[in-house]
């Protein structure tokens, strides 16, 4: 698992539930990646950009890529 500096910037301002629950979801994604919802599921249902809640307010966005058996997380925000 890859952070772009988007997503280490919110990383580094959540509060500590909030990590913790992104956390769990970060181990979600290492075992099964497609958990998420895709980014539009009316174009491309099966599509790698994808979209996945964590904690009450959290959402991250994460790029599934698919030869290199990796996830790329892209943004993490917190709205709590």
């Amino acid at each position: 698992m890859e952070f772009d500096p988007p997503a280490l910037a919110g990383v580094d301002t959540l509060p500590h539930s909030a990590a913790v629950a992104l956390a769990e979801a970060l181990a979600l994604l290492e075992i099964a990646p497609y958990s998420g919802r895709p980014v539009n599921p009316e174009r491309t249902p099966d599509g790698p950009l994808r979209h996945l809640p964590f904690g009450t307010a959290g959402m991250l966005t994460y790029l599934i890529v698919e030869h290199e058996q990796r996830v790329d997380v892209l943004v993490v925000v917190w709205m709590g």
